[in-house]
């Protein structure tokens, strides 16, 4: 069984971080590109390119192929330019969204709410066939093929039913509107 860890006390107060520059305080940070702008030879022929760091210590175009988006920063390439996005905010220093519980900082506010569930407990994915839940959707599919050999069989873009979550109490559902109905009990309370 997973360990759940309790932190005893907040941190006194959350983070300013008046003090950061504004890109280093925005939610969809993306680094000054303006100079590494594809070449305009580039432009018309379709395909992307990604940049490496020459000998003299600048940052020049290499081709990774086809319909990928290369990180200026490292080596990695994604398909997606909002992969790439999410992938720039690891290489800034700001984390804008710390944990109240325990002060960790992360660079999305998705990771952060995944976090907390190892604070408060909450395991929204339940297994159909034993019981056991999960924090996150990707475990409960790695527990379904590993244990019960029922493998998850989504194709990549294919959309899987959203499941919305009260991170106040762990009440789940299916339904957007069952979910605002229930968020009013709390405003209530």
């Amino acid at each position: 069984m997973p360990r759940v860890f309790l932190v005893r006390s907040r941190r006194p107060q959350p983070p300013n971080w008046s003090h950061l520059p504004d890109q280093l305080r925005g939610d969809a940070y993306v680094p000054d590109c303006s100079s590494l702008a594809v070449p305009p030879a580039h432009r018309s022929s379709g395909l992307r390119d990604t940049w490496a760091v020459s000998s003299q210590g600048t940052l020049t175009s290499a081709p990774k192929g086809p319909g990928t988006l290369g990180c200026p920063l490292c080596p990695k390439a994604f398909p997606l330019q909002r992969m790439l996005t999410r992938h720039l905010k690891c290489h800034s220093p700001a984390r804008r969204h710390v944990c109240h519980y325990c002060g960790k900082g992360f660079h999305d506010a998705f990771d952060l709410k995944r976090h907390m569930r190892t604070h408060t407990g909450i395991r929204p994915f339940r297994c159909g066939a034993c019981g056991k839940a999960f924090t996150q959707r990707c475990s409960l599919e790695a527990h379904l093929a590993k244990v019960h050999g029922q493998p998850a069989s989504y194709a990549y873009r294919e959309r899987r039913e959203k499941l919305h979550v009260c991170e106040d109490c762990g009440f789940t559902s299916s339904r957007p509107d069952a979910y605002a109905q229930h968020r009013t009990l709390h405003r209530t309370t």
